[in-house]
């Protein structure tokens, strides 16, 4: 009875879409999925249950996320299922892509003076509205499938493989499954890596993703023309530009770090965010040290979010001066200076900021690991975005199925 052909661990936003192309094109194949979250329509906590982060995001679809998904399983399949994508939010609204014109030449040729790269972030916006009516239409989708199955509020514990078969344990239950999805998403980055871990996966744990969210006067970023361009140099990545919203704490479990809403009037400001994130090398720690700084950050904040002045970084008067991990944010503010020259004296940031990830596993075109009927989607694959989630989800189902 509790053998499965598929089991998807994670109902956020990959596991959604993968679970509901299951129930349209291969509606014989018995599957399970499981969230340590509340069932559709009845969310309780930020990043857990059904369809994950995406009611408390902005709602910005970004389309670099294709290419994103597109290095992993190749360009033409990405944009098959953009398409199938498109098809489906066509049942929800008329979503027009919003084209992101980027900064004044003037300040593109100093970032490209200072070898830094541009890259333009194209976007679909939807409302608050907009995923309350995709989610409905979704969980109507799979109510209508009997071959799928739900264990919501149910936190899985361990999965391991016996022969041919996956044995799960979820709530002093036992399940099998011919095939796995991991699908655990934003809030379910620890839980993976630790799975990964268990079987042997990880390959390298070298580096930590983090550093600080900024927030300025959008008077002062006039010249970026509203961009939502992401900036990469060497060892940082800075965007995607945000404008108009507000920095707001997101939980994960024993810390938060920031996330950003503009898509309801309540978070409507005239300020411009984006992140600053640095990969810091740290040999055979790097999951461990995103970790450990995230929380030290949290406890220095007392258990908040923590906003300053740049300038106290700068000078060495910054409450989190005392982490000496965080000195290399000093060259890159700098740096940043030659372009944003008020960044430094009128800018503020936040923290704690991380890109919450696991550490790299090998993972194959059709988003299988290297461990046979293993497949890995969205955040757990590595991918970060929301339309990266959307389309290894979609594009998983058919890797294993078509």
């Amino acid at each position: 009875m509790n053998t499965y052909d598929v089991a998807i661990i994670g109902a956020g936003v990959s596991g959604a879409f993968a679970t509901y192309k299951i129930s349209k094109e291969y509606k014989d194949v018995k599957t399970i999925i499981f969230d340590i979250g509340r069932p559709p329509m009845k969310r309780r906590r930020q990043l857990e249950g059904w369809l994950g982060c995406l009611p408390n995001s902005d709602g910005k679809l970004y389309l670099s996320d294709v290419e994103k998904v597109s290095n992993l399983i190749g360009l033409r399949k990405s944009k098959s299922s953009l398409t199938y994508f498109n098809h489906i939010i066509e049942n929800i609204g008329n979503f027009k892509t919003i084209k992101d014109k980027g900064p004044q030449v003037s300040v593109q040729k100093k970032i490209l003076k200072n070898g830094h790269q541009i890259l333009l972030n194209d976007y679909i916006q939807i409302y608050p509205k907009d995923i309350h009516a995709l989610s409905k239409y979704i969980a109507d989708s799979l109510e209508k499938n009997e071959n799928i199955n739900f264990e919501f509020d149910s936190e899985v514990k361990s999965i391991y493989k016996q022969k041919n078969l996956f044995i799960i344990n979820a709530e002093d239950k036992e399940f099998r499954a011919k095939k796995v999805i991991i699908a655990a998403g934003r809030g379910g980055w620890r839980w993976a890596h630790n799975i990964f871990k268990n079987f042997g996966l990880i390959q390298n744990n070298d580096y930590a993703k983090f550093g600080i969210k900024i927030e300025s006067n959008s008077f002062a970023m006039k010249d970026f023309n509203k961009s939502t361009c992401t900036i990469k140099g060497n060892d940082f990545e800075l965007g995607p530009i945000m404008w108009g919203g507000t920095i707001i704490p997101e939980d994960h479990i024993d810390m938060a770090t920031t996330a950003f809403r503009s898509n309801e009037n309540r978070w409507k400001t005239d300020k411009v965010s984006f992140s600053l994130i640095g990969d810091v090398h740290f040999p055979n720690e790097g999951f461990e040290q995103t970790d450990r700084i995230a929380k030290l950050t949290f406890l220095l904040a007392n258990d908040r979010i923590l906003k300053e002045k740049i300038s106290t970084l700068i000078n060495n008067k910054s409450k989190i001066s005392i982490i000496p991990e965080y000195n290399f944010l000093k060259k890159i503010l700098e740096d940043l200076s030659s372009f944003m020259p008020d960044i430094i004296s009128k800018g503020h940031f936040h923290v704690p900021t991380i890109t919450t990830h696991i550490s790299k596993i090998n993972i194959k075109q059709n988003l299988e690991t290297d461990l046979e009927g293993l497949f890995v989607v969205g955040e757990s694959a590595g991918i970060n975005g929301i339309l990266s989630a959307v389309l290894s989800g979609l594009s998983c189902i058919d890797f294993i199925f078509k």
